[in-house]
């Protein structure tokens, strides 16, 4: 993604409009993937030890107790973080349609 000051042409605003849009439409193919990876993560994270030599959840909390702890703090997070990220590709597709509005303004004035 190129900064908006750096995009001087029509030709580069179309560009990155299309990337942006790209973007936008793998979204939920990534969202798959994403979740397939972090339900793997799920399932075996109540087994990893903590950090500074803590025992792992398993050991202090029954499997599916844990689980269900891990599987609420992955969604309510990943939830956020995708919707922060959609929210971003939304922004940066206003700002070079502006951008975009103002070359093709300056172009024919």
């Amino acid at each position: 993604m190129k900064p908006l000051d750096e995009i001087r042409t029509l030709e580069e605003a179309d560009f990155e409009i299309l990337s942006t849009e790209n973007k936008l439409k793998n979204l939920p193919n990534r969202v798959i993937r994403e979740i397939l990876l972090l339900t793997g993560l799920a399932i075996i994270f109540p087994f990893l030890p903590g950090k500074f030599g803590r025992r792992p959840m398993i050991e202090n909390w029954d499997y599916s107790d844990a689980l269900i702890f891990v599987v609420i703090i992955f969604v309510v997070t990943y939830i956020g973080i995708l919707s922060w990220r959609k929210n971003r590709l939304n922004k940066r597709m206003r700002e070079l349609k502006l951008k975009k509005h103002l070359l093709h303004k300056q172009k024919f004035k």
